[in-house]
């Protein structure tokens, strides 16, 4: 049983200061994010002009990209979350999880398309068109891929490359493994400490990239978008909160500790974490995420 709900969980993924629940609410000339696109359940030094927005993800399932029972509907949100932050935030830099620059192949081996509309005009999809491309189980598509087409938003890897796939393969072991309780335990432990650098090196990766897009011209202003699979929210607020990266081997593997401050706080930069409105209705998501025990 509490494998299976390791597994639930793993399937969403393949990030003196004033804490608030809204990053809006004692900032009245900045507007405040809908409540029907999503809900801000962290901040920080929101009056910096350095600024990551994080939104949290429901993606296909890890194994067989098959969409789950509400994987269209935040998907189509956080399209939504993403394109007000355009508008409204003047945001002009996408991070998405699981991109790569050198391999942006979708899982049939194509291209994904990284520019934008034709001619770099903005458009925007209806609700129609958003359920009709996302809710294709034939072709792998999402929410940055539809932001990257129709709104001409530059977008860069943050992954490790390495630690990316290291976690790929602990999945499969882990359901190659599921039936064999010591085996899978072992496993799961390792994947978990993987997870977790993994969701760390992004973290401390993006003022580096943010800067050099800045500094090569090819936005404006030190703002980005960054997703990221809801089960890795709980432990990003938490270095965010504490101001510090803690990650320890777990025992008899040939993994190292991690410890390190926040890049992304030493850089001066303010973070608001934003999951989508059918996310954060969903209470057993929030228990399975530990969202639930956010204070």
């Amino acid at each position: 049983m509490l494998l299976s709900i390791f597994l639930f969980i793993v399937l969403l993924l393949i990030p003196d200061f004033n804490l608030n629940a809204s990053p809006d609410q004692d900032v009245p000339d900045i507007p405040a994010i809908p409540f029907e696109r999503g809900e801000v359940v962290f901040s920080c030094n929101e009056r910096s002009p350095n600024q990551i927005y994080i939104i949290g993800m429901s993606h296909r399932d890890t194994l067989t990209r098959a969409n789950g029972s509400n994987t269209v509907k935040s998907q189509i949100e956080v399209y939504r979350i993403g394109e007000w932050l355009i508008q409204n935030r003047g945001l002009e830099l996408l991070l998405p999880e699981g991109f790569f620059l050198e391999e942006a192949l979708d899982e049939k081996e194509n291209i994904i398309k990284t520019a934008a509309s034709e001619n770099g005009k903005k458009v925007s999809f209806d609700t129609k068109t958003l359920e009709e491309k996302l809710g294709k189980d034939n072709a792998y598509i999402n929410a940055e891929m539809l932001l990257m087409e129709s709104h001409s938003i530059e977008s860069q890897q943050v992954e490790d490359i390495n630690l990316y796939n290291a976690v790929r393969e602990k999945i499969n072991l882990l359901e190659k493994y599921r039936n064999d309780t010591y085996e899978s335990l072992f496993i799961k432990s390792g994947l978990d400490y993987l997870q977790e650098r993994r969701s760390a090196a992004m973290l401390q990766k993006i003022p580096e990239v943010i800067d050099s897009e800045y500094r090569g011209g090819r936005i404006k202003n030190k703002k980005a978008i960054f997703t990221i699979g809801m089960s890795h929210i709980s432990g990003i607020i938490k270095y965010l909160k504490q101001n510090k990266i803690e990650i320890y081997s777990p025992a008899f593997t040939p993994y190292d500790d991690y410890l390190s401050g926040v890049k992304l706080l030493e850089n001066n930069f303010g973070v608001t974490i934003i999951i989508p409105r059918t996310l954060a209705d969903n209470r057993e998501l929030s228990r399975l995420t530990r969202l639930d025990e956010i204070h």
